[in-house]
């Protein structure tokens, strides 16, 4: 769906690249490194919210996929409705959809908010904010999903509902996932594929993918725990700057 072909990004100084990636259509591809690595950049070129300095960046088919981004801080607007908070990307590129309403109170409820659509952002807990902006980011009909460290500010029984359900929505509606985090539990426990990147500039310095079996309780497995271990060392590495 995505590649990254010779990426560089430089602001007054270079902060990633060069880098070469693949983002396989409907894989779920988790992003970890050390901070300034230029995890969050990725997803801001994914996105096309900035400009890659060199390299392309290409798309299946040459299609660039319809995309919805959801932040580290849920970004609602308090004077608007949840529901309208939904219904703001439509609004802001004006887009004809058959039955907007309809559309957002579907996307609601498989956040798993139903009779939430009338209540302000201020009456609502840290993780509802976050479904708001998940349901927010599918309203298009994305099938490229791209999540900067969403669940960080959230606790911890909070925070694994919320990547069970994203699992759920992932493979439910058959969309690509781009998901950054600091998390390295959360990077294994959610993905098929985590990539580590170096200290700035950042660059890819493995692209491992997560064995797992059909298994309830991953997170509990030797398996889970083995690949935990071999991922933070790997970090552990690059902030020793071995």
């Amino acid at each position: 769906m995505l590649i990254f072909n010779n990426i560089v990004k430089n602001y007054e100084e270079p902060v990633l690249g060069p880098i070469n990636l693949k983002i396989k259509n409907n894989s779920f591809v988790s992003i970890i490194g050390p901070s300034g690595s230029g995890k969050s950049t990725i997803l801001r070129l994914a996105s096309g919210l900035i400009k890659e300095s060199s390299g392309l960046i290409s798309y299946e088919d040459c299609v660039k996929p319809k995309m919805g981004f959801v932040f580290q801080d849920s970004t609602l607007l308090p004077w608007r409705t949840v529901i309208d908070n939904i219904l703001l990307p439509l609004e802001l590129t004006n887009k004809n959809i058959s039955k907007p309403k309809d559309k957002s109170l579907m996307w609601l409820s498989r956040v798993g908010l139903d009779g939430k659509e009338n209540s302000f952002p201020n009456e609502l807990s840290g993780g509802q904010k976050m479904r708001v902006s998940i349901a927010r980011a599918m309203i298009q009909g994305a099938s490229l999903l791209l999540l900067d460290e969403p669940f960080s500010a959230l606790d911890e029984v909070t925070r694994r509902k919320l990547e069970d359900d994203l699992l759920e929505l992932w493979k439910v509606n058959n969309i690509t996932v781009l998901f950054v985090t600091h998390s390295v539990t959360e990077a294994v426990y959610l993905s098929e594929r985590v990539i580590v990147m170096s200290s700035s500039p950042g660059t890819v310095v493995e692209d491992v993918v997560i064995k797992r079996k059909v298994n309830n309780n991953f997170d509990q497995t030797e398996e889970f725990m083995s690949q935990v271990r071999y991922l933070s060392g790997i970090l552990r590495q690059e902030g020793e700057g071995k």
